[in-house]
C-alpha cells in the first residue's frame, strides 16, 4: 500500500511575554514595529497566509492605544483571517488564579474584539502554549467556553507521547488537545537564514512523524518577541518536492479541522499535568515574591465574592458601577500572565504588577463601599445605631460579625438583632490612623471588613472626633441568612461585659488546645479521637535557586527552634479567644559568596502569632505578622498529622485533586520531581482517624513529608531568592531564563498571612469546601438607618452540596448570571424562584429554560435571568 504523504501545516507566530526580563514599554515599542511590519507587508507577500498573535487580545489594545491610526488595517487583517487573535485577554498562569478569573480573561479577552467589530473572529482554540503546567479543571473552562479544542505545552510527560490525546478533567468534561512535544518554538528561525531554515524543517518533519496520530503535523514558525520571516512560504513547495511531504502555510484552526476530520483515536489523558520530564514545570514559582500571590488571592476574592454579587441590586441602574468592576477585573488579569503572577521577572516589572494589583484592590474598596453606602442611610439616632450586615456565602450562618463604627468609647453598648434578640458583643477601641492603614493590611481580611469605614470616616469621623465619637472595633455573634442581609442596632447598654478566662489553655465542645512553650500547639480532636502535638511550626533552610525553583545547599541543617518566645496577651470574648505572642528565629544573613553555604552573620525575623479560638465551631485561625531580614532562604509552616498517609486533596477550580504524599525521584527528569504541590486554597489530610482540613488566603505551595510518627504538611510562607534565572541549581538542569539578578525578590520587609485549621468529621468533598468558604467569606457591615429596607440579592435555593461559583452582571450588561458548582457524591438540585435561561461559560444561550434544575457530581451549571 503506498505510504500518504505527511501534510505539515506551518504556523508562523510569536509569543508575547508583554514583561518578562524587560519592562512592558520595552516589549511595547518591539510589538509596535512588529505588528507595522505585519501591516506592511501582509499585502506583498501572498504566500504569506497567516499569522498568530498569540492567544490574547491585550496586544491589539497595546499596539491600537499608541497606532490608533492603523486600526481599520488591522481590523480588516483579522476579519479576512490573515491574523488570528484571542481567545484570552491574557496568557496566564493556571495555578494561581481562580476558575473564574479564567473565565473573565476570556470574556474581556472577546469583548476587546466585540468592541472592534471583530467578536466573530475569536479563535475558538483554548491556547496554552508556555503554562507552567496544567490545572486538572482546565478542561471544564475550555468545554464550557465552547472551543473546539485546546494546544499546551509542559507538563504532559508520558502520560502522552502523541501529537494529540483527548484531556479529561476529574468530572468527565473533555477536550482534544494539540500537544507542542517539540515546544512552541519547533519551528523558529531565531535568526537563521532560510537555508537554515530548511535542515530544521526536515529535522522537525522526521521527529514530529515518529508521534502523530493523523497525516497532519504541526511545525511552530516562532518563538518570544520574534518577527515572520515573510519570504519563508516561498520555499514551502520546493521542499514539499525534496522531503517527499506537503507544506503548507497554515493556521490552528486549519491544521485542528484537518486532525478531526481523520478521527484519529485518541489516548484519554486525565487530571493535572505537572511532570517535569521533558520540560521544566518551574513549580516554585507559586511562592516566590510571595507578596503578590496574597494581593492577587485578595483582589480575586473580593471582585468575586463581595463586588459582583452586589452588583446586581443594582442591575439596570445608571450607577451599577459595572465599569470600575471590570476596569479593576483588568488590572488584575494585567497581573496574572506567568511571567507577572509568578514573580519570575526583573524587579521593574514586578514594581508595575504590584501597582495594579494595589490599584485593583482600591477601586474595588471604594466601589465596595459605594454599593453598601447605597443601601444606607447616615441619618441614625444619637443613642442607637442601625447595621446592615451582608452575608457574602451561599448557606446560612451563625458567626461572628466583624466591623468599625463610629462611637463614644466610654460608654457600654450591645448589638440586637430584628427579632429583639441581644447578640454577644465586644467593643475595642481603635486609632483612626490604623483604620487607614487597613487598606495597606493584604493578606488580613480586615481591609474588607474596614472598607466601608472608609467612606464614612473622609465624611463623619474625622469631624466628630473632636466631639468623643472615635472609630471602634465591633465584633459580635450573629445569625445571618444565605448571601444577603440583615439589620441590626447598637444600643448603649448598662451592663459590662467581663471575661476572666485569660489563659492559654481553651476547650471547646469540639477539641481542647494548649500552648506549648516554643509558641506552637497541641489540640486534641475530640469528635476523631486524635491528639495534634506539634501545629504551627515554622521552619527555615536555605535556598540557592531563583524566581523559579528553590535549591538546597549541600549539607543543610533547617533552622526550626527559635532564639525567644514572649506572650504578648490574651483577649477573652466569650464567643472567641486571642492568644498574641512573639517568636523570633535567627537565621543566617545570606549566603556565602560560593552560594554553598550560610553565613556565619545572623539577623533576626520576628514572627508575630496570633491565635484564634471559636467556642462554637471546630476551627482555629491563625494570622501571622513577619518582618523578613534575611536573604537566600525558604520560610514555611508546618503541621503534624499523626498518621502517614498515602495521598492528600486539595482544591482546584471546580473540585478535589489528588496527590501523592511521596514520589520517587527521577534523574532523567528537567526538574526534580518532589511532593510539592500547588493548591487554590486548602489543603486536606484524611486519615483513618484524624481528618484536618487547612485553608489559607494566598499561600498556594505545600509540601508534605513523611516522618517516623506520622506526616509533616508545610505551607511556604516566602521564597527569598536574587536572580531571575541562574544556571547552578540541583534541582533543575541550565537556566530557565535570563541570569539577572533580582534583589527585591529577597522580600526583605513585612508579610502578614491569615489561614485557618479545622477538624472535620466525614471529610466528605462537601464538608471541605463549606468550611473553606465560612473561613474565606467574611461578612462585611455598614451603617444605616431604622427605616432601610433589606434587599433580596439571590433568586435560588440550593441543596447541600451545590456552591456558588459566580454572581454577576452579564459581560454585555443585559442580565445576570449565575454559576453553580455540585461539589458533593450525588446529584443535587437548585430551584430558582422564576425562569431562568442556560447559558455556557461565555455566557451564550443555548435556548433551554428552566426553574429547577439537578445538577450531576462535580458539574457546572451556568444561568441567565433578566432579573
Amino acid at each position: 500500500m503506498e505510504k500518504k504523504k505527511i501534510r505539515v501545516h506551518v504556523l508562523s507566530h510569536t509569543h508575547w511575554d508583554r514583561e518578562w526580563y524587560a519592562a512592558f514599554e520595552t516589549f511595547r515599542k518591539r510589538l509596535l514595529n512588529l505588528i507595522d511590519s505585519l501591516i506592511e507587508n501582509l499585502p506583498e507577500n501572498p504566500h504569506f497566509k497567516h499569522f498568530m498573535l498569540d492567544g490574547q487580545t491585550i496586544v491589539l489594545e497595546d499596539y491600537l492605544e499608541l497606532r490608533h491610526q492603523k486600526k481599520d488595517e488591522l481590523v480588516e487583517f483579522i476579519r479576512e483571517g490573515k491574523i488570528s487573535v484571542g481567545p484570552w485577554y491574557i496568557l496566564p498562569d493556571e495555578f494561581l488564579i481562580t476558575g473564574e478569573a479564567l473565565i473573565r480573561n476570556f470574556l474581556i479577552g472577546k469583548s476587546v474584539l466585540d468592541k472592534l467589530g471583530i467578536g466573530g473572529n475569536v479563535m475558538k482554540i483554548g491556547y496554552l502554549p508556555d503554562m507552567f503546567g496544567h490545572s486538572a479543571y482546565t478542561p471544564v473552562i475550555l468545554k464550557g467556553l465552547g472551543f473546539e479544542g485546546a494546544v499546551l505545552w509542559r507538563g504532559i510527560g508520558d502520560k502522552s507521547r502523541k501529537t494529540e490525546f483527548l484531556w479529561k478533567a476529574p468530572n468527565g468534561d473533555e477536550i482534544l488537545v494539540i500537544n507542542l512535544i517539540r515546544s512552541y518554538s519547533n519551528g523558529a528561525h531565531f535568526g537563521r537564514d532560510i537555508e537554515l531554515m530548511k535542515s530544521v524543517f526536515k529535522k522537525e518533519i522526521e521527529e514530529l512523524s515518529k508521534h502523530a496520530t493523523t497525516e497532519n503535523i504541526l511545525i511552530m514558525n516562532g518563538t518570544d518577541h520574534e518577527f515572520p520571516l515573510f519570504n519563508l512560504p516561498e520555499r514551502f513547495q520546493e521542499w514539499s518536492e525534496e522531503f517527499g511531504a506537503k507544506i503548507i502555510h497554515s493556521s490552528l484552526q486549519e491544521y485542528l479541522k484537518s486532525v478531526k476530520s481523520q478521527k484519529p483515536e485518541l489516548k484519554t489523558v486525565e487530571g493535572e499535568l505537572k511532570d517535569p520530564k521533558y520540560e521544566p514545570v518551574l513549580k516554585d514559582i507559586t511562592s516566590t515574591r510571595i507578596y503578590l500571590k496574597l494581593m492577587n488571592f485578595e483582589a480575586q476574592l473580593l471582585y468575586q465574592r463581595y463586588l459582583e454579587p452586589l452588583s446586581t441590586l443594582f442591575f439596570n441602574e445608571e450607577n451599577s458601577l459595572p465599569n470600575e468592576i471590570e476596569y479593576g477585573w483588568r488590572l488584575i488579569l494585567k497581573s496574572q500572565p506567568h511571567d507577572s503572577i509568578c514573580g519570575c521577572s526583573i524587579d521593574k516589572v514586578h514594581r508595575d504588577v504590584d501597582l495594579r494589583l494595589s490599584n485593583a484592590l482600591e477601586i474595588g474598596l471604594e466601589t465596595l463601599g459605594s454599593y453598601l453606602k447605597k443601601l444606607s442611610d447616615e441619618d441614625t439616632s444619637e443613642n442607637e445605631k442601625s447595621l446592615i450586615v451582608y452575608n457574602p456565602y451561599e448557606r446560612e450562618r451563625v458567626t461572628v460579625v466583624k466591623g468599625i463604627v463610629a462611637l463614644d468609647p466610654s460608654k457600654n453598648y450591645v448589638v440586637v438583632d430584628e427579632e429583639g434578640n441581644i447578640c454577644e458583643t465586644s467593643i475595642e477601641p481603635l486609632n483612626p490612623l490604623e483604620t487607614v492603614d487597613l487598606l495597606h493590611r493584604v493578606g488580613d481580611n480586615d481591609y474588607i471588613q474596614g472598607s466601608s469605614f472608609i467612606t464614612q470616616y473622609i465624611t463623619a469621623i474625622s469631624p466628630n472626633v473632636a466631639f468623643g465619637i472615635k472609630p471602634v472595633r465591633i465584633s459580635f455573634m450573629a445569625q445571618l441568612p444565605a448571601i444577603g442581609f440583615k439589620k441590626f442596632t447598637i444600643k448603649e447598654s448598662e451592663i459590662t461585659r467581663s471575661v476572666d478566662d485569660v489563659s492559654t489553655n481553651f476547650e471547646n465542645k469540639f477539641y481542647y488546645f494548649k500552648l506549648n512553650e516554643d509558641g506552637t500547639f497541641q489540640a486534641f480532636d475530640k469528635q476523631n479521637n486524635t491528639l495534634y502535638e506539634k501545629m504551627n511550626f515554622f521552619e527555615d533552610v536555605a535556598d540557592a535557586g531563583d524566581e523559579y525553583n528553590f535549591s538546597p545547599i549541600p549539607d543543610d541543617r533547617a533552622i526550626a527552634s527559635p532564639k525567644n518566645v514572649r506572650m504578648k496577651g490574651v483577649k477573652n470574648r466569650g464567643f472567641s479567644k486571642e492568644i498574641d505572642l512573639l517568636v523570633e528565629y535567627e537565621i543566617p544573613e545570606e549566603l556565602t559568596n560560593d552560594r554553598k553555604a550560610r553565613s556565619e552573620r545572623t539577623v533576626t525575623v520576628p514572627i508575630e502569632v496570633k491565635y484564634i479560638l471559636f467556642r462554637d465551631e471546630p476551627r482555629i485561625d491563625v494570622k501571622l505578622s513577619l518582618q523578613n531580614n534575611a536573604k537566600d532562604h525558604k520560610l514555611m509552616v508546618g503541621f503534624h498529622f499523626p498518621e502517614k498517609l498515602d495521598q492528600v486533596v486539595n482544591d482546584g477550580y471546580f473540585g478535589l485533586v489528588k496527590h501523592p504524599t511521596s514520589v520517587e525521584p527521577d534523574e532523567s527528569a528537567t526538574e526534580e520531581v518532589t511532593s510539592r504541590y500547588a493548591m487554590e486554597s486548602f489543603v486536606s489530610l484524611l486519615g483513618e482517624k484524624g481528618k484536618l482540613l487547612i485553608t489559607s488566603r494566598g499561600l498556594h505551595e505545600y509540601e508534605t513529608q513523611i516522618t517516623n510518627e506520622g506526616l509533616d504538611l508545610k505551607l511556604t510562607l516566602l521564597r527569598a531568592v536574587g536572580w531571575l534565572s541562574r544556571e547552578d541549581l540541583l534541582t533543575r538542569k541550565g537556566h530557565a531564563g535570563p541570569g539577572i539578578p533580582t534583589p527585591e525578590a529577597q522580600c526583605i520587609g513585612r508579610y502578614n498571612y491569615r489561614y485557618s485549621l479545622r477538624f472535620l468529621g466525614d471529610g466528605s468533598s462537601e464538608e471541605m469546601f463549606d468550611a473553606s468558604r465560612r473561613f474565606l467569606l467574611d461578612p462585611v457591615l455598614m451603617e444605616t438607618s431604622e427605616d432601610t429596607k433589606i434587599p433580596t440579592i439571590s433568586f435560588f435555593e440550593l441543596e447541600d452540596g451545590i456552591h456558588l461559583s459566580a454572581l454577576k452582571i452579564s459581560q454585555n450588561k443585559d442580565a445576570v448570571i449565575a454559576r453553580f458548582l455540585n461539589v458533593s457524591n450525588v446529584p443535587r438540585k437548585i430551584s430558582f424562584r422564576k425562569d431562568v435561561e442556560i447559558v455556557n461559560l461565555a455566557e451564550e444561550p443555548t435556548g433551554k429554560i428552566i426553574s429547577e434544575f439537578v445538577l450531576e457530581s462535580g458539574k457546572v451549571l451556568t444561568v441567565k435571568s433578566s432579573k
